[in-house]
């Protein structure tokens, strides 16, 4: 070994070896979006120049120490002719003073997602507003994005320095695996939670007619999506938004109908429990067609109340009214009885929903449930 033993990466400047000050600039298109520039530990009072759709990422005794622009930047460093090489004699050539420099470029990068699985909601407009209907989300989009990464923004200087780790570069299929694995699972997430959101508002049902107001909502959620990786998302847009018509949803949708017209969404479910119950009058049938009845009433009375309408108990009777002026016989015992009030019969819609939530709170038994839905179903 030489006393001024050189360091073997000084090969890869002009002239092989390191020089007085150095120009450090991007060669050639590598085709890779970031690269490593391969002279490293250069002299201070070196140029740096950007060129235009770029950015240089300056790494100084390695910690991220600026970003550069395009244009031309004379930087300082601890390394200098011949006092570096005196300097470095115990090192093996090697600086003690590094510095680094990564050349990105920040042109558009088109990526493309779609859901590969679809995505699931619960919708709750669709429920009345009462309970989430499970909905499958499916859509797809184009995404332009580039790199833009900022010194003032640590998340930003993270991410670069996340990406990058021991790489030397980072190209294309690199963005596009990470967008695959990463950001194409959190823009899932962000799209299936705001239509969530907004189903508790208003229905979702044209949505796929609705994609530029709805690419407007999410551009926000997108944007802090993307910079965490460095990014800056210049644009998107849908291609399609569909939503899954499975036999839940219709079910449902077929209620939300019902309730247009009768003004209430809980007649609605109730003249859907009646036409099961007409349609499967066993046990099987009853039991199923309830299951859900409870889901769009308010319980609002005690279990006392709700037994004494559902068994229909009769209503006393009033004692019989005394006939003619002055009471009966008053003027002699031959006028025709008064006709006493019919008893009147509960609401067979209130009777059954009642029945159902007493079954359902573990009240009565099966068994007592389909003997009194029977019995209510034959007076009507």
């Amino acid at each position: 070994m030489g006393l001024f033993h050189r360091n073997e990466n000084e090969a890869n400047f002009a002239g092989g070896s390191k020089n007085v000050m150095e120009s450090i600039q991007r060669q050639n298109d590598t085709g890779t979006l970031i690269y490593l520039d391969p002279r490293q530990d250069f002299n201070t009072n070196s140029v740096i120049t950007v060129a235009p759709n770029e950015q240089a990422i300056f790494i100084k005794n390695g910690e991220f120490y600026g970003t550069l622009p395009s244009g031309r930047h004379e930087v300082k460093t601890e390394n200098y002719p011949l006092l570096s090489r005196i300097r470095n004699m115990l090192t093996g050539g090697m600086s003690t003073f590094t510095c680094q420099v990564y050349h990105v470029q920040t042109n558009e990068q088109k990526i493309d997602w779609g859901t590969s699985t679809p995505i699931e909601i619960q919708d709750f407009f669709l429920g009345g507003g009462v309970i989430g209907v499970p909905t499958l989300i499916r859509g797809a989009a184009a995404f332009r994005v580039r790199f833009n990464i900022n010194e003032d923004d640590d998340a930003s200087k993270r991410a670069f320095m996340r990406l990058m780790g021991d790489q030397s570069t980072y190209t294309v299929a690199d963005l596009g695996i990470m967008f695959e694995a990463e950001i194409g699972q959190k823009i899932s997430s962000v799209v299936g939670k705001t239509l969530e959101s907004i189903s508790m508002q208003r229905s979702i049902n044209a949505i796929s007619s609705q994609l530029e107001d709805f690419a407007t909502v999410l551009k926000p959620r997108f944007d802090e999506v993307f910079v965490d990786y460095g990014l800056e998302l210049v644009n998107f847009s849908f291609y399609n938004l569909n939503i899954d018509e499975t036999d839940e949803r219709k079910k449902y949708l077929d209620r939300l109908i019902a309730a247009a017209h009768t003004g209430s969404y809980d007649k609605a479910v109730q003249q859907e429990l009646l036409k099961d119950v007409a349609v499967n009058p066993g046990a099987g049938g009853i039991a199923s067609a309830g299951a859900g009845l409870g889901m769009g009433m308010a319980a609002g009375n005690a279990f006392a109340q709700m037994a004494t309408t559902a068994f229909g108990n009769p209503q006393p009777q009033q004692p019989p009214q005394p006939q003619g002026f002055g009471g009966q016989g008053r003027f002699g015992t031959g006028g025709a009885p008064q006709q006493q009030p019919a008893s009147v019969q509960p609401d067979p819609m209130e009777s059954l929903s009642k029945m159902k939530q007493l079954l359902d709170a573990g009240l009565i038994k099966q068994e007592q449930y389909d003997a009194k839905v029977a019995e209510i179903m034959s007076r009507l």
